[in-house]
């Protein structure tokens, strides 16, 4: 209702009017936009809904268009159009097409497809070998959906507890871009189940993908066996000169470029012969610039596909330890590098084994591969569950055997920090373990440092952790520098030439709420444990390695390089980039691929190590696990013949160029002093940059240098800033003329001591204050945890906005450490237990894995898609599951409680792909939600296999209030005050949920309404102003009054003022009545009555006198157009005397009106206008004003000329105040002036020789000194005569001119360019005249 309140005359007082943290705020925000417009567009939509007749009777994927214009859709489909897909479908045809519907998907979305090969319909059309199941290859021809968080799930069989194939998300495959060179997955178990998932967020193109039955793989799927083959039994028989699973690798591809004489093919081999230079699968790669190859093992297959997991070399042999392997993969498996095999390794009997996981660091010291944390996968009396580890295990390579390792923690921390204390080991993921030499001797490895990660407890960790392999001491160690931000899936190497780890990448938190990817690199000096900043690389990753082959260059493969959707700018979820980062440069390269290689190259998660000089890399994700291998070997030197090519080429070496040889050599052939120190001129080891380049790296520099506000981050880069103070950092030398104001802390006292003193020019850390506030805050703002927060005494966290803040004491202003007893930090998401309490306390709930995780961790927390569906609302939560007192965890009894007891409708049962729909038998409809697979229930006593339904819900549904005589139609009319074809609803007047048994009951309304929400029972009231779910109040809020149990509620109309009601907002349709009432308060004046409504509608008008009951004195009036005046000789206006009580009170009641409607009525009260005392009053008014205006005018000319005399005064005492002085003018002889120039021989000279400029002979400056009066002598002109005429003074004048001081432009005398700058002056005349 729109309300507006309008003066009848200008009256002193007011109208009064009645009438859910780069993803996740980001993704809130666009979801609340997308909400938003989708509301408005679909009250359009609905106003105009989609009508199928007006289009030709036609709707999408099958749909059948009904007589009332409405789409009847197909199973899979839904929409107004059946455009989207959505719910569960079987599908037995021997080839067919998945889709998701035209255009864009839907967002919120959960879709299945069921390939079935073992259909009763399939096996009667052909003839298969019944004891072997069919192959159903699934091919993708197109695919982009939103990274990381829209998924399509593909199982190997009938249920999502089959062996999990792929799990697709992100831009793979459109066009000519393709992830993998075989776009395709096959199921071998006779059936594949499809399912699709999107969030609420954004959502793209979707996915195209075709099956066929009994099909051979292939790169295409319009042939089998990618036309170099032939298919037998789902296997592919390759031509000769062809190989691989699907045909599709050619054994001399381009003929091996033996036209260029690059090699030649051994058709006796099948594979290329590469001449001396050249390398590759197809001979088209140099070796010298460093060279790819694929590695096939021989006479073993390869363990299954891995990510994360972790990877050591012993000798000779590769070990990867665990890994993420969707349930598939050994603990533990061996490559022999010599032998070209792999094998699994099975500890020794009797000994304790840890529980596979992911996510952990493995390093190898002595004879011992020693694993940290990670992700554990543990499986406990059948129930799966999930846990971040902070576990040591060491594996004895020699005896084959685990042990966990018992390590000595801080003692001080554990005694001293309290519950919410940082000691270690902490529990973390993502991290990276790094073996670095020890401080005496560098060959002796003696501790591991464990850098960043993530915790369930502090979220994201900037820490380091020190391992000391001979004491066994675990510890947290303080480190000075640069103030880093740490994150998950970073990468960590080692370089000896500088002797520092160099950090880079990784996942971090921005907020909270949110997570972004980082380009940073940061290098880590063990020695000193001093953080400093480098320059970031040219985009950003995680899950990506990072390896030194040679000294001085790191090598970067793969990640993920999508950010968040809102940043990403078209960034791949699967990145095949080989980045270099030259470390004595501090520059960073893309070192270009090859263009033939027989090997899918883009990936994440997957390992790298070195071994004799060459790069192996193992493993990952690209949608599917990946176990093939890929090798790099490094290049050399010595091709490079030039200069600037030598220090410009990185093939894997660091080449620098010998000055003195003039030869390009490695940079380990020289001293490491040569290179750093004072003989750095006989070496070049960058390549020159041009002006431009320098010019932008300046000013890149400038702004970095900026943003810092601490002396440690602002000192302890590679931008060469340096610190001024205050919390100011200067690329330049900070200026010697600004003082700063500075607070410091003395360490015994803790005291703040301001200090007004010259800027700092700190360049070093030693030169920084040892405690200063900005490095508190700056450490502070990089903790976004509030128990990470609450962990540093320096920091606390503040509730309100979700920030870490420096502890400063209160009234004070400066810092100071606070105690442990001030710390109330909610539950960590990862302790929380269920969809209520998680979804409450702001965090993410995925409820395949029941687990709860922070909002800004998603990703670090489900890297490869394990999270199938999760929620962040609490409405979205199923309902608790059933108590574990009666039903034995992990059983399926509770497993179904868990995943499917929420749903209670068939259709709702059947949109999640782990539930299915068991009827009861009664053929009423009545069933409930069990988990299972297509073929059974897990448990088939659970339901009988006659009345399991997985893709299609039963013919008859009446949900218990009525049966089917022929299996499909309910009888009419439906039993216990439902209605409906299926009994779905309930009758007018009721409300309830009828669906599967639910009940109908009565509106309960206190007479004031009719009708109520079907769903809630909350009640729509007929009368304006009755509020509440039972109409039982008024809404005071808005004026209106009266008790509607007992009568109705009237809105109180003020005198003198007129009131419009719109009631045409979509919650006032079920108005039909709206009340008012007023109380005249001026006894002696009649009281109007006016009212206009827009629509017809009756009105009924009743007095209450003082005393008296109600009475009406109008009935059924049309209220469309009506005036009345009650006269004060009828009615007795005004308020009793006694108390106060108004003495008459009128009644107005309009209804039988539907909506919309506009009401515009009003009470008045005022006297008749005396126009004699009106003119009289006026015409004396008008008259005062004109003589008031005249006074004015008289003062203010008087005023105007005072103000010009005092000016005069002032100016004639300045011009008297000028001092005087007396100049000595030399005035050259009148005979030495060639008087024979004309005006053109003054003007030709004028081109030749530069005219001379006078000089002043006094120069009087102004107040200010920025003006002056200037002041000259002026030859006057002598007609050509020798001498002036009499009576001019010689021919001499005095000018005077008012300048400008200062000299802006250029001066005014020429400098000649072989001047030297010391010699060269200005002009001292003034520029310019005014």
């Amino acid at each position: 209702m729109c309300l507006a309140e309008q003066p009848l005359k200008p009256p002193s007082r007011s109208s009064t009017s009645p009438t859910f943290n780069a993803k996740y705020r980001r993704k809130c925000l666009l979801l609340l936009t997308l909400l938003l417009f989708h509301g408005c567009f679909s009250g359009l939509h609905r106003a105009a809904a989609f009508n199928c007749t007006a289009h030709g009777g036609r709707c999408q994927n099958d749909g059948q268009c009904q007589e009332d214009g409405q789409c009847l859709c197909a199973d899979g489909w839904q929409g107004p159009e059946c455009q989207f897909c959505g719910g569960k479908v079987r599908m037995y045809h021997p080839m067919g097409t998945i889709h998701d519907g035209w255009g864009n998907y839907s967002v919120s979305v959960k879709c299945s497809w069921l390939i079935d090969a073992r259909h009763p319909h399939w096996n009667r059309r052909h003839n298969t070998n019944p004891s072997r199941a069919a192959n159903i290859r699934i091919h993708l021809r197109e695919f982009a959906t939103e990274c990381g968080w829209d998924h399509l799930y593909i199982y190997d069989g009938d249920s999502v507890d089959s062996p999990l194939l792929a799990v697709f998300s992100g831009l793979m495959y459109r066009g000519n871009f393709s992830i993998r060179r075989v776009p395709q997955v096959i199921a071998r178990s006779g059936t594949a189940l499809v399912h699709f998932f999107s969030d609420d967020a954004y959502n793209m193109s979707g996915f195209n993908l075709t099956y066929k039955m009994n099909g051979c793989p292939s790169d295409s799927d319009e042939e089998e066996c990618s036309g170099h083959g032939k298919c037998h039994d789902g296997d592919c028989i390759c031509d000769p000169m062809y190989r691989g699973e699907a045909c599709n690798i050619a054994a001399c591809p381009n003929n091996c470029w033996e036209s260029k004489n690059q090699g030649h093919c051994r058709p006796d081999q099948e594979r290329c012969s590469c001449y001396e230079g050249f390398a590759g699968d197809d001979c088209s790669q140099i070796s010298a610039h460093g060279a790819w190859s694929t590695v096939h093992p021989k006479h073993s297959p390869a363990p299954a596909g891995s990510a994360s997991h972790g990877a050591t070399i012993w000798r000779d042999t590769l070990h990867i330890v665990g890994g993420e392997s969707y349930g598939r993969g050994e603990l533990m498996s061996t490559y022999d590098f010599n032998r070209n095999v792999w094998a699994t390794v099975q500890p020794e009997d009797g000994g304790e084994v840890p529980d596979k996981r992911y996510g952990a660091s493995t390093v190898m010291y002595g004879d011992k591969i020693f694993m940290y944390g990670g992700v554990v996968n543990h499986t406990h009396k059948g129930f799966k569950g999930q846990g971040i580890s902070n576990e040591l295990w060491a594996f004895d390579v020699s005896a084959r055997t685990w042990s966990n390792i018992s390590v000595r923690g801080d003692s001080a921390c554990n005694s001293t920090g309290g519950a919410i204390a940082m000691c270690g080991p902490l529990h973390v993921a993502g991290h990276t373990a790094t073996l670095v030499p020890g401080y005496g001797d560098k060959h002796n490895f003696q501790y591991m440092i464990v850098i960043f990660g993530h915790s369930p407890q502090y979220g994201y960790l900037n820490t380091v952790q020190e391992f000391n392999f001979a004491t066994r001491e675990w510890r947290i160690v303080p480190t000075t520098g640069y103030v880093v931000k740490g994150g998950y899936g970073h990468s960590a190497a080692y370089d000896f030439l500088t002797e520092k780890v160099y950090v880079y990448g990784g996942i971090v938190s921005e907020s909270e709420s949110s997570q972004v990817l980082s380009s940073r690199l940061y290098a880590y000096e063990p020695a000193t444990r001093i953080w400093s900043l480098l320059s970031a690389a040219p985009s950003a990753r995680l899950l990506h390695t990072a390896n030194f082959v040679n000294q001085g260059l790191m090598m970067v493969f793969g990640g993920n390089t999508h950010n968040d959707t809102s940043q990403s700018y078209g960034a791949k979820c699967y990145s095949q980039d080989l980045l270099v980062y030259d470390v004595y440069c501090d520059s960073w390269h893309y070192h270009p691929m090859p263009g033939h290689l027989q090997a899918d190259l883009a990936r994440f998660g997957h390992s790298s190590v070195v071994f004799e000089d060459s790069l192996y890399i193992y493993g990952g994700f690209n949608g599917q696990l990946l176990s093939d291998m890929l090798r790099y070997q490094p290049g050399y030197c010595s091709y490079y013949t030039k200069q600037e090519k030598c220090t410009a080429a990185r093939p894997g070496v660091k080449c620098i160029w010998d000055v003195q040889k003039m030869r390009c050599i490695a940079i380990t052939q020289v001293q490491r002093s040569a290179i750093y120190g004072r003989e750095q001129y006989d070496y070049v080891a960058c390549p020159s940059k041009s002006r431009l380049t320098l010019t932008s790296e300046l000013l890149q520099d400038v702004h970095r240098c900026q943003e810092l506000a601490s002396c440690q981050s602002c000192v302890s880069t590679a931008f060469g800033c340096t610190y001024c103070g205050n919390g100011v950092c200067s690329k330049e030398r900070c200026r010697e003329t600004t003082s700063m104001a500075s607070v410091f802390f003395e360490s015994s006292t803790q005291q703040a001591v301001s200090t007004v003193s010259p800027p700092l020019n700190a360049k070093h850390l030693d030169s920084c204050p040892i405690a200063e506030e900005h490095l508190v805050s700056s450490v502070c703002e990089q903790l976004h945890n509030c128990r990470a927060c609450s962990a540093n005494l320096a920091c606390r966290w503040d509730s309100e906005q979700n920030r870490c803040r420096s502890y400063t004491l209160s009234g004070i202003g400066m810092s100071a450490n606070r105690t442990q007893d001030e710390v109330a930090c909610s539950p960590a998401c990862a302790t929380l237990t269920n969809c209520q309490n998680c979804t409450e306390d702001e965090c993410i709930w995925c409820q395949n894995e029941q687990r709860c995780v922070d909002r800004n961790a998603y990703t670090a927390s489900f890297p490869y898609g394990q999270c199938r569906e999760w929620t962040t609302f609490t409405a979205k939560c199923r309902s608790t599951p059933m108590q574990t007192t009666a039903l034995t965890v992990g059983s399926t009894t509770a497993l179904s409680s868990a995943q499917c007891g929420y749903y209670n409708s068939c259709q709702m049962c059947l949109d999640d792909p782990a539930c299915g729909w068991c009827d009861n038998g009664s053929n009423t409809g009545l069933g409930r939600c069990v988990v299972g697979g297509a073929l059974s229930p897990y448990d088939k006593e659970e339901c009988a296999l006659k009345h399991w339904f997985f893709t299609s819900c039963p013919r008859c549904n009446c949900n218990g209030h009525s049966y089917c005589n022929d299996q499909q139609h309910c009888e009419q009319p439906c039993n216990n005050l439902t209605t409906g074809a299926h009994c779905e609803k309930c009758r007018t007047g009721y409300w309830g949920n009828p669906i599967n048994g639910g009940k109908c009951q009565r509106c309960d309304c206190n007479g004031q309404g009719v009708y109520c929400h079907p769903d809630t029972g909350k009640c729509f009231c007929t009368t304006k102003g009755i509020v509440g779910d039972h109409c039982e109040k008024c809404d005071s809020q808005n004026h209106y009054h009266g008790d509607p149990l007992k009568g109705s509620c009237y809105y109180e109309l003020t005198i003198d003022y007129q009131f419009t009601f719109n009631l045409s907002k979509k919650e006032d349709r079920h108005f039909t009545q709206i009340n008012f009432r007023n109380s005249p308060g001026k006894p002696e004046i009649d009281a109007d009555f006016t009212i206009t409504c827009s629509v017809p509608a009756k009105m009924d008008i009743s007095v209450k006198r003082a005393g008296s009951p109600d009475m009406l004195i109008l009935v059924g009036v049309n209220c469309s157009t009506f005036r009345h005046r009650f006269p004060k000789t009828d009615y007795q206006f005004g308020h009793s005397p006694d108390d106060n009580s108004s003495l008459t009170t009128f009644y107005v009641f309009v209804h039988d009106f539907q909506p919309p409607i506009w009401i515009q009525i009003a009470f008045s009260q005022y006297p008749k206008l005396n126009l004699q005392q009106f003119f009289i009053t006026f015409s004396s008014c008008f008259l005062l004003l004109l003589l008031m205006a005249a006074v004015l005018w008289k003062i203010k000319q008087k005023y105007d000329m005072f103000r010009r005399r005092q000016r005069l005064f002032v100016e004639m005492e300045q011009m008297a105040s000028r001092p005087f002085s007396q100049v000595l003018v030399d005035i050259e002889n009148r005979e030495s002036i060639d008087l024979s120039l004309t005006l053109e021989g003054i003007g030709h000279l004028s081109k030749k020789r530069k005219k001379e400029c006078p000089s002043p002979i006094a120069l009087e400056p102004c107040s200010g000194n920025r003006a002056a009066v200037l002041s000259l002598l002026v030859r006057l002109p002598t007609g050509g005569l020798s001498q002036a005429p009499s009576g001019q003074s010689a021919g001499l004048a005095v000018a005077s001119a008012l300048v400008t001081l200062g000299n802006p432009r250029r001066p005014s005398i020429d400098q000649h360019p072989k001047e030297p700058k010391s010699k060269r002056k200005q002009s001292q005349h003034p520029d310019s005249c005014t």
